[in-house]
């Protein structure tokens, strides 16, 4: 009853509806707000990292420009915030430790990136269309992963619910002193082991699954 009050107190006094009802889905439905809520974590979790791509546009500018390969990939790393690989090739590194620092940094086309800057330094301008390829499949990936992801959040949501309920459940039988009751004949012992372990083989499952659809 408490509950109700405070909840037409606070619709009274002007608070936003949408945290009320969240409130309220809250207290009433806990199973379904845990379950949209995970959907909405999920979901959030999407990024769009665009710095490959930058970086990729980046250097394809600065050697149609004119400038060396080096030139290029400083000037290109500086202006996505990569100051690591700005450094490199000002410091007279070698261009396979600036191209492996390339691929450190931007790990979705790390591959492509080093081997680009090492085989095409001496080709200036004739270049830059590799490196804009490059940056359309740096875009490519990324809006792939988000794709995925966002397919896949409702799955997890579910996944997520189905198996906080049966530690919740079981955490507030042992509360409540009930477990020692379902556990007082071999029978009842018996039977608890087989769910248990169905369980545990069930949260194995879903965890592989889960790691494996990152």
């Amino acid at each position: 009853m408490i509950e109700l009050v405070l909840l037409a107190w606070a619709i009274t006094a002007s608070a936003d509806l949408r945290r009320v009802g969240v409130l309220a889905a809250a207290l009433y439905l806990p199973i379904i707000t845990l379950a949209l809520v995970a959907l909405v974590a999920w979901i959030s979790r999407r990024t769009t990292d665009s710095r490959p791509a930058l970086f990729c546009e980046g250097v394809a500018a600065e050697l149609r420009s004119g400038s060396p390969m080096r030139d290029a990939v400083a000037a290109a790393a500086t202006s996505t915030g990569a100051s690591v690989l700005a450094a490199l090739p000002r410091s007279g590194a070698s261009l396979a430790a600036v191209a492996h620092a390339a691929r450190v940094e931007f790990e979705d086309v790390g591959e492509e990136l080093e081997l680009t800057i090492e085989t095409v330094a001496r080709s200036g301008a004739r270049a830059a269309d590799l490196f804009e390829e490059i940056g359309s499949m740096a875009i490519a990936k990324t809006e792939m992963v988000n794709e995925v992801r966002i397919a896949s959040a409702p799955a997890k949501a579910t996944a997520v619910v189905f198996l906080t309920a049966p530690l919740i459940f079981l955490f507030a039988q042992g509360r409540s002193g009930a477990l020692s009751a379902l556990l007082a004949t071999p029978e009842q012992r018996a039977v608890s082991a087989v769910g248990m372990f169905l369980f545990v083989a069930g949260l194995m499952s879903v965890g592989a699954l889960m790691w494996r659809a990152k």
